[in-house]
């Protein structure tokens, strides 16, 4: 019964991707900056990854500025690539325009942890683009 404890008590507290991003925009409604940190907690930090979410949390800083008052997030896409890296993508809605995030996890033992995480504005261009796509597949028909 012991072993049965601990090893229940131990996959309780492996957390998927959804679970770390769910979590990530739980603190983001709040205190964005807070979230990246939070994000990033578990990664080996050297200079350049420092560097790197200091830009991140910079250039992040910026868009929420300019873009006004956050209204929540909605998942857009997931992808695998095997079982040990997973791309999560959001669309997170701001007054002005909505915010693409994306977050590459990877597992190389047996936990998740972010491997890659950005964002960008440009969901309108992609979106033009998909139209274009569609139209140039109807019109071969």
């Amino acid at each position: 019964m012991v072993l049965f404890v601990c090893a229940q008590k131990a996959n309780a507290q492996e957390q998927t991707p959804a679970d770390i991003s769910k979590k990530f925009f739980e603190l983001y409604a709040t205190k964005p900056m807070d979230a990246i940190d939070q994000l990033f907690g578990d990664v080996k930090k050297n200079k350049q990854v420092s560097d790197d979410i200091t830009a991140i949390k910079k250039n992040l800083k910026v868009t929420i500025d300019q873009d006004g008052d956050y209204y929540g997030y909605e998942p857009i896409t997931e992808k695998s690539i095997g079982t040990t890296l997973k791309l999560l993508s959001y669309m997170v809605k701001y007054d002005k325009q909505p915010v693409r995030f994306i977050f590459i996890f990877y597992k190389p033992k047996d936990a998740w942890k972010i491997y890659t995480f950005q964002f960008n504005t440009n969901l309108d261009d992609e979106l033009n683009n998909a139209a274009g796509v569609d139209l140039l597949k109807e019109n071969k028909q």
